[in-house]
Protein backbone atom coordinates (compact mmCIF):
# COMPACT_ATOMS: atom_id res chain seq x y z
CA UNK A 1 0.00 0.00 0.00
CA UNK A 2 2.95 2.66 1.09
CA UNK A 3 4.66 1.26 -2.61
CA UNK A 4 1.32 2.53 -4.72
CA UNK A 5 1.18 6.01 -2.59
CA UNK A 6 4.63 6.69 -3.48
CA UNK A 7 3.97 5.87 -6.95
CA UNK A 8 0.79 7.42 -7.17
CA UNK A 9 2.80 10.75 -5.96
CA UNK A 10 5.49 10.14 -8.42
CA UNK A 11 3.22 10.63 -11.10
CA UNK A 12 1.54 13.46 -9.88
CA UNK A 13 4.12 15.71 -10.09
CA UNK A 14 4.63 15.94 -13.57
CA UNK A 15 1.21 17.17 -14.09
CA UNK A 16 1.49 19.77 -11.16
CA UNK A 17 4.77 20.74 -12.89
CA UNK A 18 2.95 21.80 -16.12
CA UNK A 19 0.50 23.87 -14.44
CA UNK A 20 -0.04 27.75 -14.84
CA UNK A 21 -1.62 30.69 -13.85
CA UNK A 22 -4.15 32.05 -16.85
CA UNK A 23 -5.92 35.38 -16.58
CA UNK A 24 -9.60 35.43 -15.81
CA UNK A 25 -11.34 36.92 -18.58
CA UNK A 26 -13.48 40.04 -17.76
CA UNK A 27 -16.80 37.74 -17.67
CA UNK A 28 -15.27 35.18 -14.76
CA UNK A 29 -14.29 38.91 -13.02
CA UNK A 30 -17.50 40.19 -12.51
CA UNK A 31 -18.66 36.64 -10.46
CA UNK A 32 -16.01 37.59 -7.93
CA UNK A 33 -16.09 39.96 -4.83
CA UNK A 34 -13.43 40.68 -2.44
CA UNK A 35 -12.47 42.88 0.85
CA UNK A 36 -9.56 44.09 1.38
CA UNK A 37 -7.46 46.27 4.03
CA UNK A 38 -4.90 47.14 6.25
CA UNK A 39 -4.40 46.68 9.70
CA UNK A 40 -1.67 48.76 11.57
CA UNK A 41 0.02 48.62 15.07
CA UNK A 42 3.10 50.67 15.78
CA UNK A 43 5.32 52.76 18.24
CA UNK A 44 6.39 56.38 17.45
CA UNK A 45 8.27 59.12 19.67
CA UNK A 46 6.71 62.78 18.79
CA UNK A 47 9.45 65.02 19.36
CA UNK A 48 10.84 63.30 22.15
CA UNK A 49 14.23 65.30 22.27
CA UNK A 50 12.59 68.62 20.82
CA UNK A 51 11.72 69.59 17.22
CA UNK A 52 13.86 70.79 14.56
CA UNK A 53 12.40 74.14 14.31
CA UNK A 54 13.56 76.07 17.20
CA UNK A 55 16.81 75.37 19.32
CA UNK A 56 16.76 75.51 22.73
CA UNK A 57 17.86 78.75 24.67
CA UNK A 58 20.03 79.63 28.01
CA UNK A 59 17.40 81.16 29.51
CA UNK A 60 13.21 81.20 30.22
CA UNK A 61 13.89 84.94 29.50
CA UNK A 62 12.05 85.40 25.93
CA UNK A 63 13.50 88.91 25.92
CA UNK A 64 16.96 87.21 25.59
CA UNK A 65 16.74 84.69 22.71
CA UNK A 66 16.97 85.34 19.18
CA UNK A 67 14.34 84.53 16.68
CA UNK A 68 14.91 80.46 16.43
CA UNK A 69 15.12 80.03 20.25
CA UNK A 70 12.09 79.12 22.61
CA UNK A 71 11.52 77.18 25.24
CA UNK A 72 8.58 75.40 26.37
CA UNK A 73 9.24 75.75 29.87
CA UNK A 74 6.99 77.98 31.93
CA UNK A 75 8.69 81.81 31.33
CA UNK A 76 9.78 83.65 33.96
CA UNK A 77 9.96 80.62 36.81
CA UNK A 78 13.36 80.36 37.06
CA UNK A 79 12.77 76.78 35.49
CA UNK A 80 15.98 75.16 33.09
CA UNK A 81 14.45 75.75 29.29
CA UNK A 82 13.13 72.81 27.72
CA UNK A 83 13.02 71.26 24.13
CA UNK A 84 9.21 72.23 22.69
CA UNK A 85 7.35 69.70 20.85
CA UNK A 86 5.08 68.91 17.79
CA UNK A 87 3.09 72.13 16.84
CA UNK A 88 -0.33 71.88 15.03
CA UNK A 89 -2.50 74.76 13.89
CA UNK A 90 -6.12 75.14 12.72
CA UNK A 91 -7.75 78.26 11.07
CA UNK A 92 -11.29 77.59 11.10
CA UNK A 93 -12.12 81.18 8.87
CA UNK A 94 -10.16 83.03 6.37
CA UNK A 95 -9.88 86.00 8.69
CA UNK A 96 -10.34 84.28 11.98
CA UNK A 97 -7.86 82.86 14.77
CA UNK A 98 -5.99 79.64 15.02
CA UNK A 99 -6.85 77.03 17.03
CA UNK A 100 -3.28 75.69 18.69
CA UNK A 101 -2.19 72.00 19.33
CA UNK A 102 1.35 73.12 21.22
CA UNK A 103 4.27 71.27 22.81
CA UNK A 104 2.65 67.89 21.59
CA UNK A 105 5.70 65.29 22.59
CA UNK A 106 5.90 61.78 23.74
CA UNK A 107 6.08 57.99 22.91
CA UNK A 108 2.78 56.75 21.21
CA UNK A 109 1.88 53.52 20.38
CA UNK A 110 -1.65 51.71 19.23
CA UNK A 111 -2.45 48.42 17.86
CA UNK A 112 -5.56 47.76 15.46
CA UNK A 113 -5.75 50.73 13.50
CA UNK A 114 -7.47 49.59 10.17
CA UNK A 115 -7.55 51.56 6.69
CA UNK A 116 -10.00 50.33 4.06
CA UNK A 117 -12.42 51.62 1.47
CA UNK A 118 -16.16 51.45 2.07
CA UNK A 119 -18.86 52.25 -0.56
CA UNK A 120 -21.40 55.00 0.85
CA UNK A 121 -24.81 54.32 -1.11
CA UNK A 122 -27.56 53.90 1.92
CA UNK A 123 -27.89 55.66 5.24
CA UNK A 124 -26.18 59.61 6.36
CA UNK A 125 -30.35 60.70 6.58
CA UNK A 126 -30.84 59.68 3.06
CA UNK A 127 -27.85 61.57 1.35
CA UNK A 128 -26.14 58.51 1.03
CA UNK A 129 -28.40 57.15 -1.58
CA UNK A 130 -27.36 60.14 -3.76
CA UNK A 131 -24.04 60.45 -2.73
CA UNK A 132 -22.94 56.71 -3.81
CA UNK A 133 -19.14 56.33 -3.97
CA UNK A 134 -16.12 54.96 -2.21
CA UNK A 135 -14.47 56.95 0.73
CA UNK A 136 -11.83 56.16 3.29
CA UNK A 137 -12.34 54.63 6.58
CA UNK A 138 -10.12 54.36 9.25
CA UNK A 139 -11.10 52.26 12.10
CA UNK A 140 -10.05 53.58 15.54
CA UNK A 141 -7.16 51.66 17.18
CA UNK A 142 -8.78 49.58 20.38
CA UNK A 143 -6.21 51.06 22.14
CA UNK A 144 -3.69 53.93 22.24
CA UNK A 145 -0.97 54.15 24.48
CA UNK A 146 1.38 56.75 25.90
CA UNK A 147 4.49 57.54 27.52
CA UNK A 148 5.64 60.74 28.70
CA UNK A 149 3.30 62.23 26.62
CA UNK A 150 2.48 66.42 27.02
CA UNK A 151 1.05 69.07 24.94
CA UNK A 152 -1.10 72.29 25.25
CA UNK A 153 -4.32 73.71 23.59
CA UNK A 154 -4.86 77.71 23.05
CA UNK A 155 -5.79 80.01 20.67
CA UNK A 156 -3.10 82.13 18.38
CA UNK A 157 -3.46 85.46 16.63
CA UNK A 158 -0.82 83.20 13.89
CA UNK A 159 -0.74 79.49 13.33
CA UNK A 160 3.50 79.61 13.51
CA UNK A 161 4.86 80.28 16.77
CA UNK A 162 6.49 84.29 16.86
CA UNK A 163 8.19 85.65 19.82
CA UNK A 164 6.59 88.80 21.02
CA UNK A 165 9.10 89.99 23.22
CA UNK A 166 12.15 90.51 20.58
CA UNK A 167 12.15 93.51 18.04
CA UNK A 168 11.17 92.80 14.97
CA UNK A 169 14.56 93.37 13.21
CA UNK A 170 15.52 90.28 15.50
CA UNK A 171 12.77 88.78 13.99
CA UNK A 172 10.10 89.19 17.04
CA UNK A 173 6.54 89.94 16.39
CA UNK A 174 5.04 92.27 18.89
CA UNK A 175 1.59 91.41 17.85
CA UNK A 176 1.87 87.80 18.33
CA UNK A 177 -0.38 86.41 21.27
CA UNK A 178 -1.37 83.05 21.94
CA UNK A 179 -3.62 81.71 24.99
CA UNK A 180 -3.32 78.42 26.13
CA UNK A 181 -6.64 77.00 27.41
CA UNK A 182 -5.31 73.81 29.21
CA UNK A 183 -2.58 71.46 28.97
CA UNK A 184 -2.15 67.99 29.74
CA UNK A 185 0.03 65.17 30.34
CA UNK A 186 -0.52 61.35 29.54
CA UNK A 187 0.79 58.69 30.81
CA UNK A 188 -1.18 55.28 30.22
CA UNK A 189 -3.94 53.88 27.93
CA UNK A 190 -7.25 55.55 26.51
CA UNK A 191 -9.54 53.30 24.67
CA UNK A 192 -11.01 53.94 21.53
CA UNK A 193 -14.16 53.00 19.41
CA UNK A 194 -15.76 54.24 15.75
CA UNK A 195 -14.34 54.92 13.02
CA UNK A 196 -13.21 57.97 10.85
CA UNK A 197 -14.35 58.48 7.16
CA UNK A 198 -13.04 60.82 4.67
CA UNK A 199 -15.06 61.98 1.98
CA UNK A 200 -13.38 62.90 -1.57
CA UNK A 201 -13.41 66.37 -2.75
CA UNK A 202 -13.87 67.15 -6.71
Amino acid sequence: MTCARAVLGLLLVPLLGHAELQPLGDESLSQLSGQGGVYLSGEFSINKDGGALWSTPATNNPAQWTASQRSCASGGTGAAAEACGLRLAIRSEEAGGWYVLDNLKGIFSFEGLTLRTRTINSGFNGDGAGFNQDVLEFGLPNELRWKQGSFAFGVASKGEWRNNAISAANGGDASYQQTNIFSAQIDGSIRMQGNVLVFPKN
